[in-house]
């Protein structure tokens, strides 16, 4: 065989073997771009939960490559993203962002993913406005890194649970519980489940002060027509009097009691009037109690309406007088009901000081404001024999 027909064949040859390999290759590319593309999808984050401003990777399958191409959003709020590969990306919690789903859109595919949970920075207290106060005292909290959201903040005073009423990221409004213990103790703040403690509270102790009537003129009547009676030898509570030319007729109560001792800003826990049977009975009577209005009430006169031309609190009481068994009892019959919202109104004046006086007013009212009986309503002795006494609650 010549050289010449040796060298076609092997050309041949080599020729059919390059074809077979072309086409082979097609085949396999074929196959390649045929077969179904990986789906955009989130397995996992890391951490699952941070601050504003934390670095979180997101695990999963076809992310862009490019950083730009990638849209993450942490419930709803875009995020800066730093870096990325077709299965991993990182991201930086944005600010303003809350806790939420995490997701991922490329090329309008998008992808949900897991809740991941912001949380803030430890909380801080720099200051507790005021420091000290009873029981519904408003106090004011100031630091950092509060939630805004208030039932993400819990406040403990001297033990117990406070009520919250306002919060921003600087500061917590609310006030001293009604059963916080007595004594100092740190507030206690808790966002978010972190706590912290801050400067000491004082929850002051319950002062209770017994003001008896002290001078002949501190428990005075006044009749129908004016008149002023400054000596009586009884009240008659509810109960037309007689004992005048012409009759004295249903007549108004003044208590004014002296040199009581209750400081500026004292908050009033309780307040009555305690008295003692002169006379008993058992008819429906019924008394409205005013406190006169002013911060520090003068003595009484024989100038005629001297009682009915006071000011009166908006504050009142109504008190419907149980029954009087025996004269000389003085027992929770004889007490009136609570009057501390009288009181709290008089010691709120921006006249009123420490050991001023406080003056009653009573007046008939329901089933007694019409009566004409004499021997209806109550007796109660005045200060010659067993005088009223004021009883006051408080709390600095």
């Amino acid at each position: 065989m010549s050289n010449l027909i040796i060298a076609r064949v092997k050309s041949f040859l080599l020729l059919s073997f390059l074809s077979c390999v072309i086409l082979w290759s097609c085949d396999r590319d074929d196959d390649q771009t045929s077969g179904p593309a990986m789906p955009l999808t989130i397995k996992s984050i890391a951490p699952e939960s941070g601050i504003i401003g934390t670095s979180v990777i997101i695990s999963g399958t076809n992310f862009s490559t490019t950083p730009k191409g990638n849209l993450v959003t942490f419930n709803g709020v875009t995020a800066a993203v730093t870096a990325s590969t077709i299965n991993s990306i990182t991201a930086i919690v944005p600010v303003n962002a809350v806790s939420g789903n995490v997701n991922v859109t490329v090329n309008n595919e998008e992808a949900p993913g897991p809740v991941f949970n912001v949380t803030l920075p430890p909380p801080t207290i720099t200051s507790v406005t005021p420091d000290r106060g009873a029981a519904g005292k408003e106090i004011v909290i100031t630091g950092t890194n509060f939630s805004t959201i208030i039932e993400e903040n819990i406040v403990v005073i001297n033990g117990v649970e406070a009520v919250i009423s306002q919060v921003t990221a600087t500061s917590i409004t609310t006030s001293v519980p009604t059963d916080a213990a007595e004594g100092v103790s740190a507030i206690v703040v808790t966002v978010q489940g972190v706590t912290v403690t801050g400067p000491d509270f004082t929850v002051p102790p319950a002062i209770t002060l017994t003001i008896p009537i002290d001078e002949e003129e501190g428990d005075v009547e006044e009749a129908a027509d004016g008149r002023m009676t400054l000596t009586s030898s009884d009240l008659e509570l509810g109960e037309f009097d007689t004992y005048g030319t012409p009759d004295l007729g249903l007549q108004k109560i003044g208590l004014r009691f002296n040199n009581v001792a209750i400081p500026i800003g004292a908050t009033i826990a309780s307040a009555s009037i305690q008295f003692t049977c002169d006379n008993t009975g058992s008819d429906p009577t019924e008394m409205t109690i005013y406190g006169e209005n002013i911060g520090n009430s003068g003595v009484y006169t024989t100038t005629d309406f001297d009682l009915s031309n006071r000011a009166k609190t908006t504050a009142s009481a109504i008190w419907e007088i149980p029954e009087w068994v025996a004269t000389g009892d003085k027992l929770p019959a004889q007490k009136t009901i609570d009057l501390s919202e009288i009181v709290q109104e008089i010691v709120d004046r921006g006249d009123w000081l420490s050991g001023n006086s406080i003056n009653f007013i009573m007046e008939a009212s329901g089933p007694s404001s019409g009566t004409t009986s004499s021997t209806g309503g109550r007796e109660a002795e005045t200060y010659d024999v067993d005088q009223p006494e004021l009883i006051i609650t408080y709390l600095e």
